[in-house]
């Protein structure tokens, strides 16, 4: 029997193992799995469960308890493996699907809540009517008696309630957040403003659980309330009635008057935080320039604006607010007063006085409670109204065919692309062939869309015209993870990340006992090849060294280093250098050089783009670019006398230096 399927008998097993008088000695570490699986295995396979053994074997063979492990085994499945495996297109659909019974339950639990707020007024009722009267004190105890529980069942629902909210949240998180990031990152690549970010998630999410959107919740049981106020008298009811559409005016008229600010509230957070994130990353520089006080004005600005509007919808908000607490205290004294006249003149008890002005005042607390959260329930609805635009806006998933081991023929035909901002175009109609085993550097002035070329080739950019393929294959025939095991991509732009210095060159490649030990030798034979190894191993904990946020941690060579490391990691088949020495000391440009021969000496196709003749030397074709289009492409020593013969000295430095 497998006991690992059962985390609760695990955990025994392994706390079991854990005993300090058991004799582990050549037997599996204690607390680990093995240990857990052989000790379990030992006692259930010991003759005194023989017959338990044999009514499981039954059992398990029975269509219920298949049943019942498939559906264990299919619930065991992590939030993390299900958002993975969940587009951006599907999540709508999905949504419905996985939210549906969370919000059958919640409201199903708010229809009992409501009903069981009955029990105060009829309690009083009671009591007024029926013991006052008769002096029953054994009636009033059992009246009390069904107060408590009726209360009592109230508050567990209520809590169970807050905690459906609360799972109905996390699931919205679990749902949304993976395709949110992919879509937001897809976004980038095109150079178009994402439609909604992970802030609209935490922002849903918060209105969700807040007070408002139980009051949402309780709304739809106003009319019950309004009609049992018209059982007791007909003026009681029109006064609930009447008071019910007061409140709700001013919660209407409070909605027009926070829309504007609360539609802008968002975008204007989003917009000062991503530039203060900036700022901070470029504090450094910011002060040895002298302007930290200049930047600081700048954002103080734009704080100061994005503030305004938040301050204006809460004092609008404060103020409503306040208005619809004072009318439903009017009202709730107006029923205690119109109930007083009504049982003067004999026409109700004294018990409905008290009932009534119990109704009343529930019939009227949800709209206080949501005219008192609406800047939040407004952000949540436009965070909603922004993740739907942008889940209705993703292409539907597409399956790709696997496609066989690329070769390194590489094909551009008629390719235009824009530049990182989404509007200037920085490469036109670009069109050439490189084989397999060729190094291709490119050069050109500064702007003239080599940078772009180096984008699309590693498919970092999305073209807007024309075709890129590999082996004959468009880009877009194959899975955008699979494309990505066969392109080395070192940028411009360095850029690591928070981890290890073996995870940034595995690219978080995920490592378990099975593969550790290869993935292991993959990052140090990428590491060596890149020669950064001996300078890897120089620092204070190895391989293991951690970088902070935006790779900090280490100096911009020993960065560069690392990331052609990164791009060298699975020995891909296309490697795009972009200004690869543009950190580099002389050694660092030796080992450059040798890792470039040694990608072309086993087949692989190698671009690099480079402004020094040192690494130019090594190419065999190279393709010149100016002005956003390619002007000269052909063999290395063919392109540079043909430059120096027509006077194209744009890039000086390297026609002289290759030529040497």
């Amino acid at each position: 029997m497998d006991f690992s399927r059962f985390p609760l008998v695990g955990r025994f097993v392994r706390n079991r193992d854990a005993d300090p008088r058991e004799d582990r000695s050549g037997g599996p570490a204690a607390g680990s799995d093995e240990a857990a699986g052989s000790w379990a295995s030992r006692i259930w396979h010991s003759p005194r469960f023989e017959g338990a053994r044999a009514l499981w074997g039954k059992a398990a063979e029975s269509g219920p308890a298949k049943r019942l492990m498939s559906a264990w085994e299919k619930g065991a499945r992590t939030a993390q493996e299900f958002s993975e495996a969940l587009r951006a297109s599907e999540v709508l659909a999905e949504g419905k699907k996985g939210l549906a019974g969370h919000f059958k339950l919640i409201l199903l639990f708010s229809g009992a809540i409501n009903l069981l707020y009955l029990a105060p007024s009829l309690y009083m009722l009671q009591v007024y009517d029926r013991v006052i009267p008769t002096g029953g004190i054994i009636t009033l105890i059992l009246l009390s008696v069904v107060l408590v529980v009726s209360l009592s069942v109230m508050a567990v629902l209520d809590a169970v309630r807050a905690r459906l909210l609360t799972r109905a949240a996390l699931r919205i998180e679990r749902l949304a957040c993976d395709a949110v990031i992919a879509e937001n990152m897809r976004a980038r690549r095109e150079g178009v403003p994402p439609l909604a970010t992970a802030r609209d998630i935490d922002t849903l999410r918060q209105g969700v659980t807040s007070p408002a959107a139980t009051g949402l919740l309780d709304i739809p049981w106003t009319p019950l309330f309004i009609g049992i106020c018209f059982v007791i008298h007909f003026w009681i009811g029109i006064l609930a009635l009447g008071g019910a559409v007061l409140i709700t005016a001013l919660a209407l008229i409070n909605e027009r008057a926070t829309r504007g600010a609360l539609s802008q509230l968002s975008a204007k957070a989003a917009i000062f935080y991503v530039a203060h994130d900036g700022d901070l990353n470029s504090a450094e520089t910011i002060n040895a320039l002298g302007s930290s006080a200049k930047m600081r004005n700048r954002r103080a600005i734009a704080r100061a604006n994005y503030v305004d509007l938040q301050t204006d919808a809460a004092f609008k908000g404060a103020t409503y607010s306040a208005a619809t607490r004072v009318v439903r205290m009017l009202l709730q004294s107006a029923a205690l007063g119109l109930g007083a006249y009504l049982a003067v003149e004999q026409e109700i008890s004294a018990g409905a006085i008290i009932a009534a002005t119990i109704l009343t005042a529930r019939a009227f607390a949800p709209v206080e409670q949501i005219v008192g959260g609406w800047r939040q329930i407004g952000m949540a609805v436009t965070a909603y109204q922004g993740l739907r635009k942008l889940f209705a806006a993703a292409k539907p998933a597409v399956l790709h065919t696997p496609l066989p081991e690329p070769k390194g023929r590489i094909q551009l035909e008629a390719v235009s692309a824009l530049a990182p901002d989404g509007r200037t175009v920085s490469m036109q109609n670009a069109s050439f062939t490189a084989g397999p085993g060729e190094v291709i550097g490119v050069i050109g002035p500064s702007g003239a869309g080599k940078t772009t070329l180096a984008r699309v080739l590693a498919n970092a950019a999305v073209i807007k015209a024309g075709a890129v393929r590999i082996d004959g294959a468009r880009y877009t025939d194959w899975d955008e993870t699979g494309l990505a095991k066969h392109i080395g991509y070192l940028p411009q732009r360095i850029e690591l990340f928070d981890g290890t210095i073996a995870e940034n060159i595995s690219c978080f490649a995920q490592a378990d006992a099975e593969n550790a030990q290869q993935i292991g030798q993959k990052i140090v034979q990428a590491a060596i090849l890149a020669g950064a190894h001996e300078m890897i191993l120089r620092l204070p904990r190895g391989y293991e060294t951690e970088l902070s946020f935006g790779g900090s941690g280490v100096s911009p060579g020993q960065a560069q280093r690392i990331a052609l490391a990164r791009a060298m990691f699975g020995d891909p088949i296309l490697m795009v250098l972009d200004e690869p020495n543009s950190h580099l000391d002389a050694d660092g440009e030796v080992a450059l050089v040798a890792a470039i021969e040694a990608v072309k000496a086993r087949g692989g196709t190698v671009f690099v783009i480079a402004h020094r003749a040192g690494v130019i030397n090594v190419a065999d074709k190279l393709i010149v670019m100016q002005e956003s289009r390619i002007v000269e492409c052909g063999p290395r020593h063919g392109v540079l006398a043909k430059l120096s013969a027509v006077g194209k000295t744009q890039v000086p430095s390297i026609v002289a230096g290759a030529q040497q």
